[in-house]
């Protein structure tokens, strides 16, 4: 009878990793919670960009790149987990981010101004935030 060498029989005694222990589900809610910061940190800092078209008027970058970024994030943290749980954490982080960055600050600075791009970043991330956690999920096939 042909025998497997030792080296094949200790690393078949060695169990796998779980890839659903706890302390993967928790690494993975701490860091769906720090893309959403890190999403309303950087759509709050360009949400005023714009650039002029041919001096006929402009066009808003920061929100046409910062408002569909954040939907993005969200709508595949929904597709990639069975539960609402990491895209809400996600929509916390972010809609915390803007909510900080609109109150003024002890020097009396304000990083989102009353304007239209201010109002249009401040309420559309939370629209965002509302349509991707509310959306119905897809029914998933049982194993």
């Amino acid at each position: 009878m042909i025998q497997d060498p030792p080296a094949l029989q200790e690393s078949a005694a060695v169990p796998a990793a779980d890839p659903g222990s706890r302390l993967t589900v928790v690494v993975g809610y701490v860091v769906a919670l720090l893309l959403g910061v890190l999403f309303g940190v950087l759509g709050t800092v360009v949400h005023q960009s714009s650039f002029s078209v041919f001096g006929l008027f402009d066009l808003p970058i920061g929100l046409v790149v910062a408002l569909p970024a954040l939907a993005v994030l969200l709508t595949g943290l929904r597709l990639i987990h069975p539960t609402r749980l990491p895209a809400f954490l996600a929509a916390v982080g972010a809609i915390g981010m803007v909510t900080v960055f609109a109150l003024p600050s002890p020097g009396g600075s304000v990083l989102i101004p009353a304007g239209v791009p201010g109002m249009v970043w401040l309420v559309g991330s939370s629209l965002v935030a509302v349509v991707v956690i509310a959306w119905p999920g897809s029914p998933r096939p049982k194993p």
